[in-house]
């Protein structure tokens, strides 16, 4: 019998690709906390991160069979279907948002409140949206460094061990990375 908990994932992945849905459980039961801290992240929201994760791990089932182990790790593989997962989630979140907006506006001729509560609270999410686009623009290797690093915690060694890549490499696409963010924030502290 083979014992699944022993196997590295990327044999998980070709399991999963297989159908095999013990290998799943245990890719699961590894990387589950990884892709709901990131959906808790750029969410804000536990509930639909829980349920964007379980859709995150439905991709993973339908796309196994499309994990190249040439193009990276399993878990970065991984971690970018959870992160455009999200990113789908948040647009289409907007979009809602919106169209909701838009029809109340035009029904109840409402107007938006000058409050100052209201003004910091969009403030806030608007700058959370500018941070989320401008990541988003940021080139694939650049932004899958700088999520590791800010959003899931990892270190810059950890970084390079897990993705294969030299440290040095590693600390360049942070550093590149970041310099972008700066440069769309420059009024701002960015990190």
């Amino acid at each position: 019998m083979l014992d699944y908990d022993d196997l590295r994932d990327d044999q998980l992945i070709t399991l999963i690709s297989n159908g095999e849905k013990e290998a799943l459980e245990v890719f699961y039961n590894r990387h589950a906390s990884s892709a709901l801290s990131l959906a808790r992240y750029m969410l804000r929201d536990t509930t639909l991160a829980e349920e964007v994760t379980q859709d995150i791990f439905v991709n993973l089932w339908r796309k196994a069979s499309s994990y190249n182990p040439q193009r990276g790790k399993p878990k970065s593989w991984f971690m970018s279907i959870a992160h455009h997962r999200i990113i789908d989630v948040l647009r289409y979140r907007k979009r809602q948002a919106q169209s909701t907006s838009e029809v109340a506006h035009e029904l109840l001729d409402l107007h938006p409140s000058s409050a100052p509560g209201t003004e910091e609270l969009a403030y806030r999410n608007l700058a959370r949206d500018s941070i989320l686009k401008a990541l988003a623009d940021l080139p694939p290797e650049q932004r899958q460094v700088i999520v590791m690093a800010y959003f899931e915690g990892y270190s810059q060694s950890e970084i390079a061990a897990t993705l294969g890549q030299p440290l040095g490499t590693v600390k360049t696409r942070v550093r590149l990375g970041m310099q972008k963010l700066r440069a769309n924030f420059p009024d701002r502290d960015v990190a």
